[in-house]
């Protein structure tokens, strides 16, 4: 699918459906078993491989809890712990496709996050919503570069490729726990 096209879904509405909903996805969060897990090679060489074939500052696997955003795995120096209120893969879980965003700045959803206006200073941005235990949204794998840029139909392809095993290791664990 052409960037371009891409899109992510509007904001659910915070009503009692949205909160019944959220407790679910935070129960299958849980029931990954991976929060504060510490890094494991079998996501760590999934990122490695990211970073490596699209030639970005980092490549993340990560867990939306309810107030923060954990980096189970990364390549770059963002903390391993991020306020959930400045994640721009909370955006990525709202929607059920990919979410690319070339230029972070130009996108008035993200263009005064801290990590876009500051330190590191992001401009591009994919990420994949990750499903967990029972089908919820519980993650993501995700692309961040500090040039603006795109994916091309290939590369989008394949991400989506990577994201789907990074997405089979988060339900192996998941599926052990249940």
């Amino acid at each position: 699918m052409p960037t371009a096209q891409l899109r992510s879904s509007p904001a659910p509405p915070r009503t009692g459906a949205f909160h019944e909903a959220e407790r679910y996805r935070i129960r299958s969060v849980e029931r990954c078993g991976l929060l504060d897990s510490g890094r494991e090679e079998r996501f760590d060489r999934l990122t490695r491989e990211a970073q490596n074939r699209f030639g970005v500052m980092d490549s993340i696997i990560s867990l939306i809890a309810d107030d923060r955003q954990y980096l189970k795995s990364s390549t770059g120096t963002l903390p391993l712990n991020l306020p959930r209120d400045v994640s721009i893969c909370t955006v990525t879980i709202r929607g059920e496709e990919p979410l690319v965003v070339p230029d972070l700045l130009a996108d008035e959803r993200f263009a005064r996050n801290p990590y876009v206006t500051g330190a590191p200073f992001l401009r591009f941005y994919a990420g994949v919503p990750l499903r967990g235990p029972g089908g919820w949204f519980v993650g993501t794998f995700c692309l961040l570069g500090t040039e603006p840029r795109g994916l091309d139909p290939r590369e989008y392809r394949y991400f989506e490729h990577l994201a789907r095993e990074a997405e089979l290791e988060l339900n192996h664990v998941g599926d052990a726990r249940s």
